[in-house]
């Protein structure tokens, strides 16, 4: 019933606050807020999405461009208001996001993060694994859009700057 009454749409400028204050929340700190706001102020492209309900926003998830494989990006931060976690938002924006980044033609995406949430989506650790990163192990993680993007990739991935500090 929740995720029936909640919106799924790319962000506008006038969210930026409650997507900031949403960041603090969802992580209990300054740390993604600020690389959020820093990608958003960035030159980079960037996909933005949030969930609204009730005209409140409970979700945010941004996908940045990365070097490396053609046309890659990076999936992070993903936030959702602690009040509101148990009722898929997370997943929603994921897929919604990832569908978006599909709509755009995009080619790959990669994760930092818990191997059994991303798994469900399709972000595969050993696809990632002869890819250069600041982030080396099993949270690194990588989901091809086109086939073979990552996988025919030799090389390494390089974030953006706004990611050295978190």
């Amino acid at each position: 019933m929740i995720l029936q009454k909640t919106k799924f749409r790319p962000c506008e400028p006038e969210d930026r606050y409650a997507i900031l204050a949403l960041q603090r929340r969802a992580f209990g700190g300054e740390g993604e807020a600020q690389l959020v706001d820093a990608l958003l102020d960035g030159p980079l492209e960037c996909i933005s999405m949030v969930a609204e309900l009730d005209g409140m926003i409970v979700g945010h998830v941004l996908l940045s461009r990365l070097v490396g494989p053609e046309r890659a990006l990076a999936l992070a931060p993903l936030g959702v208001d602690p009040e509101w976690r148990d009722f898929l938002i997370g997943t929603e924006l994921t897929n919604r996001a990832i569908a978006k980044a599909r709509d755009e033609d995009w080619h790959a995406i990669f994760v930092v993060g818990d191997p059994v949430y991303y798994g469900r989506f399709g972000f595969k650790a050993d696809l990632a694994e002869h890819v250069g990163t600041p982030y080396p192990g099993p949270h690194f993680m990588a989901l091809e859009l086109v086939p073979g993007a990552v996988a025919d990739y030799r090389g390494d991935v390089r974030y953006a700057e706004a990611f050295e500090g978190v």
